[in-house]
């Protein structure tokens, strides 16, 4: 039973890292998806250390979690970089919002308005 579970934490490894090279989307997408690879990998090793009672493997189950969230802030550090880069240098032309822009304003515009009623 524990072979056959082994097998289902190494299909699980294949199909996200087949989900990483075809799909893709976004950084935050790839990101996020590479954490679930970790966590997986993470999940392999400690089985394989619990069924051959290693206690070397298991002290890499450690290692591999460290490495997961150093990977996991370096990448949310450089996904705010990024952020941080295009909106300076004007790089995102896909945002057609144009009440985002037109809004901002609009208080100031009818404080400034004379109301003619009275």
């Amino acid at each position: 039973m524990m072979v056959e579970s082994l097998n289902l934490f190494f299909l699980f490894f294949f199909l996200i890292t087949f989900s990483i090279i075809i799909n893709t989307n976004t950084s935050l997408h790839l990101l996020l998806t590479a954490e679930l690879l970790w966590i997986t990998l993470y999940s392999i090793v400690m089985f394989v250390g619990f069924i051959y009672d290693n206690l070397n493997i298991l002290s890499l189950t450690f290692f591999f979690l460290v490495f997961s969230a150093i990977e996991f802030g370096i990448g949310l550090v450089l996904l705010l970089l990024q952020n941080i880069i295009t909106r300076s240098i004007n790089l995102n032309d896909y945002d057609t919002n144009f009440l985002k822009f037109s809004n901002r304003f609009k208080n100031k515009l009818y404080l400034n308005k004379i109301n003619w009623k009275y």
